[in-house]
């Protein structure tokens, strides 16, 4: 627990800063004190109501950025996403839901944040020593703090809602590549028997070459997807 509070400390030193405030302790101060009266009044813990408290001060500071006239995420396309080394989970999630989404196991955070810059992406990330970076700090680079206690389905959740995204057409679970239907004849040989009798679709990774089909382990991920539009997900 002295972690998590640790860290959502930091994070709200950070969004104290970014968003130009005198007395930053004074703000982090009040939004610790929010969340400890949240807990109690919704009997939650303290972990969970500092989620939530994180999450409403992303909200409000996307609504400050649009009074200076700045917009993020950027209107238009879905973003490209970087997930950081412990977020592969999410990553496989992202690629369900459609998103375009890079997650790399060996990268450090060098290389990490390098490549998101160049790219253009947003970084998704549940280190906060990460985001104390310059390039972050400084709004070069856009990134969104996940925080560690959620349950990956509800990271999803909180990325569709801070990020406004949409469902999309399903990529790879295996690498995030994109999924191109192919004739039943051309796999029939990586079909298992009892699949064939009663399914015609299948679709091929056009990266690492998995096999796909929308049986009954894809209506289960799909239909937890489509369960979480109260908390974010939507279809497009």
């Amino acid at each position: 627990m002295r972690r998590i509070l640790k860290a959502c400390q930091r994070r709200f030193e950070i969004l104290a800063r970014q968003f130009g405030s005198r007395r930053p302790a004074q703000a982090v101060a009040i939004w610790m004190k929010q969340a400890w009266q949240l807990s109690q009044r919704e009997r939650l813990s303290l972990a969970e109501a500092l989620v939530q408290v994180d999450a409403r001060l992303q909200a409000r500071y996307r609504r400050y950025l649009g009074r200076r006239g700045e917009h993020w995420p950027p209107v238009g396309n879905a973003p490209l996403l970087f997930c950081d080394a412990g977020l592969g989970g999410l990553a496989r999630w992202l690629w369900a839901a459609g998103q375009e989404a890079i997650w790399s196991r060996a990268q450090d955070d060098r290389q990490l944040v390098e490549q998101a810059l160049q790219a253009g992406a947003v970084l998704l990330t549940t280190d906060t020593l990460l985001l104390e970076r310059r390039v972050i700090r400084t709004g070069r680079l856009r990134a969104l703090w996940i925080p560690p206690t959620l349950e990956v389905i509800e990271q999803l959740a909180l990325v569709f809602t801070q990020l406004e995204l949409k469902l999309a057409t399903p990529r790879c679970m295996r690498c995030g590549g994109r999924l191109e239907q192919v004739p039943k004849a051309t796999v029939a040989d990586r079909i298992p028997p009892r699949t064939a009798r009663w399914l015609d679709e299948y679709f091929l990774c056009s990266v690492c070459g998995n096999l796909f089909w929308q049986g009954t382990h894809w209506q289960q991920i799909l239909n937890r997807l489509r369960t979480l539009g109260s908390t974010g997900l939507n279809d497009a």
